[in-house]
Order: structure tokens, then sequence, then C-alpha cells
């Protein structure tokens, strides 16, 4: 793709998981355990952004994968539920295979029509998203997969959004940064992005200390407001 400004900005970053790829999809996956599926799943997710958070705390790190099989672990006890070989691979297989949301792949072909530059900025590993990404058919959309491996932290760390500015070349309030998780919109603004905040489900904002610059209910509308700033 070929760099060009839009709506003001000289780039678009995503987060992935919650933002662009729907964690609870992951729930059919779950139901193999437990009538309460949608419990362990979200359990689950709780307990790996716990450990992330932990872990950067603590200047304990381990990758992704690992904080994730650590938070399946914890899930699996809690539910009094002993896991087979199979079943943990076909869990953790899961977060490979994770869906888009419906509004992700119609929001990215406008923006990459406009030529706007995009990337991803992700807690995971290119081991765990690389395969996701292509599986959803949305690798030709992005520059830049930014991973907590390079620094080996986690969000809202400032050193894993410093990442962004040193691979698009342009300052951080000149970037746009698009997150659904609330953490991750106190994280970005700290660390000086423009920050949007996707969300889909009417949740309140986490009282952090930080505003996002605006809020929408899907990609989608994100993409309306830049082109009428167009």
């Amino acid at each position: 793709m070929t760099s060009s400004t839009f709506g003001g900005f000289q780039g678009i970053i995503f987060d992935a998981y919650g933002t662009l790829f729907d964690v609870a999809s992951l729930e059919h996956r779950c139901a193999v355990l437990t009538q309460r599926s949608a419990e362990f799943s979200a359990l689950w997710r709780s307990k790996q952004l716990e450990y992330s958070v932990l872990r950067t705390v603590m200047d304990r790190y381990v990758d992704f994968g690992q904080v994730t099989s650590d938070a399946l672990d914890y899930t699996a006890t809690a539910f009094g539920v002993d896991l087979d070989p199979v079943q943990r691979r076909e869990l953790m297989k899961g977060w490979l295979e994770l869906s888009p949301f419906a509004d992700v792949r119609p929001a990215l072909e406008r923006l990459d029509r406009s030529r706007q530059r995009m990337g991803i900025l992700s807690n995971g590993t290119h081991q765990m998203l690389d395969p996701m990404i292509r599986a959803a058919g949305l690798d030709a959309y992005f520059d830049a997969v930014l991973t907590s491996e390079r620094v080996q932290t986690f969000k809202p760390d400032p050193h894993i959004y410093a990442l962004v500015p040193e691979r698009f070349h342009a300052r951080m309030n000149e970037m746009l940064f698009v997150t659904a998780n609330g953490f991750d919109v106190a994280g970005a603004k700290a660390a000086g992005f423009t920050v949007c905040r996707v969300n889909r489900v009417g949740l309140p904002l986490d009282p952090l200390g930080y505003q996002p610059d605006f809020v929408v209910r899907d990609l989608g509308e994100l993409v309306d407001q830049l082109v009428a700033d167009e």
C-alpha cells in the first residue's frame, strides 16, 4: 500500500483481540467441556489479560501463548475440568482461528481503497496472530503487525506503543489508534496517540483517567467519520 494521509492521520493502528477479532468466537470450542461455555471463555480471557498485566508489573515476561496457556489452566481448574492433551490443543488452536467481527472486512476494504497505511499492535505473538490474520483473509490490508515479542512487555506498558512511531515514522498524535479495550484506550492515550474506542456492546469506559478522542459503535462508523473529515 502507498503512503497517504486520510482523515488527517498518517496511519491507523488496530488492536487485534476484541477489536478486529471476536474473542467470544471461542465459546463453541469451550462448549465441549462445559454447558457454561460463555462463562468459561470469559474467565479464560479475563485471566489472560490479568496475567499479562501482572507479568509486566513483575517484569517476568513470557510470550502471550504461554500467558494464554496459563490462563487456560486456571480456568479449567476453576471449572473442575480435567483437560486431556487433545482438548488442550483444540482450545489453544482456537486462538489461531478467531473470527473477525462482521464490520471489519468492509471497513478495511474502504480504508485500503483510500490507500491508508494500516497496522496491528497486539500483545499476541506472530505465531498466534499471523495464521489468524491469514485465515480471515485480512493480511493484505496491513503494512505491519507489531507484537509484544519485540519489547517483551505487554499493554499498557508504554514501550509496546512506542513500536508504532518507530515503524511508521510518524509522531504518536499523527497516528490513530483503534481499540475496543478500556485498558488499551488508557495506555494508548497515555502514550500520546489519538484514540478511537470501538464500543460495539455499549460498555462503560474504565475510569482510568483517560478519555478516547472519539467513540464509534463499529468500524464502519469510524470510516464514515474519517471520510466526513476529508
